[in-house]
């Protein structure tokens, strides 16, 4: 009864924002002078503090009324979103539904969508509303897929079209492949354009988009962004205020509604703590009473909104160091950052423009001659090929998860932008050659440094 309570709650929640108290960042983010000044408790906040060293988090950025409370970590550093891309995918998808009228009945059959591995009969009647739904019943490989949801999948064919739910990323990689037919436009350009832009985003680029396609198992690519915290909590933003950006009404409200309506409230092993499952949406049981819904990435990342209490938190985690934080620890920080909440923000609180955090390297580029010298393809044994490629920035490092400028370090090491990781290039032995080797700190298992032998 009570999940019921929270669920109606939620749903009814998302139509009553006071927008009188909302505020919203232009160029750069506001920040209350004090937390006590947002309704925040800053002993309590310290609890948090602790926490979040304890359990290994990247970043903690806490939003009310529009404006910064509490920020912990690089806000400005971009982090792997991993399936976090799911609910951007959402907004870009809502926005053409609504404009084109889209048919979410339509079937894979209807739009001609296939894959390698062939779809059955049965398998084409999925609807686009199932896919958007984790509900297709399609059990075939896909692009950026997790060891432990290949262990889950289950056997082909054991459930028809919209029957079923499996967190499925065959589903979300041809949702993309359907919104490009339908559309005839980009996903990344239409996510700048209709998203980034707008919320005027202050680190988005499309160089940090990034197609992964594995040939070998489907036709149909994953969708990768990096993006930093300021920027996720905008998108955050977008939907506390249903789809409304300032004056302007970018996401349908309706579309939104629909979305984090309950399709799926039994999960199974291993998501059941989540809560329920909308159209690229997870809507939580709640947390200690406060409805919340949210975008979820692997490792920890989290973009999660608070109707009820007009707030939007990000949390984020160094994947690139293999970092991660779990469900259940991610929620026992968000009940530390709801128990320093002691109340509403004064009448008139008190805000200052936001001050970015300091950027941990300059960004001088790799000297032209060791461009060339040093460009080409290398191999690591787990992690697969890398490509060093010269740019108008001086040297770009493509990988399995994205693009990332490479910059002048102190001596000769250099700095992988964003990663922050060091890197060297040395002239190897033939055994060595067009080869990666990694350093790791055996105490704190981190990468402290990587070799490119040329």
């Amino acid at each position: 009864m009570k999940r019921c309570i929270l669920g109606l709650c939620l749903i009814f929640s998302i139509m009553v924002i006071d927008m009188d108290a909302q505020d919203f960042p232009g160029k750069r983010w506001k920040k209350f002078t004090s937390a006590e000044e947002a309704g925040f408790s800053s002993e309590k906040l310290k609890l948090l503090d602790e926490a979040l060293q304890k359990n290994g988090s990247a970043v903690f950025l806490i939003i009310k009324d529009g404006k910064v409370v509490y920020d912990w970590g690089d806000i400005n550093r971009r982090f792997r979103q991993a399936s976090i891309r799911k609910s951007y995918l959402n907004a870009v998808f809502g926005i053409f539904h609504d404009k084109n009228n889209w048919d979410l009945n339509q079937t894979l059959s209807d739009l001609k969508i296939d894959d390698i591995n062939p779809l059955t009969e049965t398998e084409k009647q999925a609807r686009i509303y199932d896919l958007l739904a984790s509900r297709s019943g399609i059990y075939l490989p896909a692009a950026y897929t997790t060891k432990s949801n290949i262990e889950r999948m289950p056997s082909r064919g054991s459930h028809a079209p919209g029957t079923f739910w499996y967190y499925n990323n065959w589903d979300f990689n041809t949702l993309h492949t359907i919104f490009e037919k339908k559309s005839q436009a980009s996903f990344f350009e239409e996510f700048q354009q209709k998203i980034a832009l707008p919320l005027q985003m202050e680190d988005f680029r499309t160089f940090d988009t990034y197609y992964r396609l594995e040939e070998n198992r489907s036709k149909h690519p994953a969708y990768l962004f990096k993006m930093t915290a300021r920027d996720m909590a905008r998108f955050g933003l977008l939907y506390l205020n249903n789809g409304k950006w300032k004056q302007k009404q970018i996401v349908g409200q309706e579309w939104i509604k629909k979305s984090l309506e309950k399709v799926s409230t039994d999960l199974g092993a291993g998501f059941g703590i989540r809560g329920a499952y909308g159209l690229l949406w997870w809507i939580s049981k709640g947390i200690d009473g406060h409805p919340m819904y949210y975008a979820s990435g692997a490792g920890g990342q989290r973009i999660c909104i608070f109707p009820d209490d007009n707030m939007v938190v990000v949390h984020l985690v160094d994947t690139y160091q293999d970092r991660s934080v779990g469900e259940s620890q991610i929620q026992d920080l968000l009940a530390l950052m709801l128990n320093a909440k002691t109340g509403n923000p004064k009448s008139k609180p008190k805000s200052k423009p936001y001050a970015l955090s300091p950027i941990k390297y300059h960004k001088e580029p790799m000297p032209k001659d060791l461009v060339a010298k040093v460009a080409g393809t290398y191999q690591h044994r787990f992690l697969g090929t890398f490509k060093m490629e010269e740019s108008s920035q001086g040297m770009v490092m493509t990988t399995n998860i994205g693009r990332f400028h490479i910059y002048k370090g102190s001596g000769n090491q250099f700095i992988v932008e964003d990663m922050l990781i060091p890197l060297e290039f040395q002239k190897g032995t033939k055994e060595q050659k067009s080869k990666i080797e990694a350093k790791m700190n055996p105490t704190t298992r981190s990468l402290e440094k990587v070799i490119f032998y040329y």
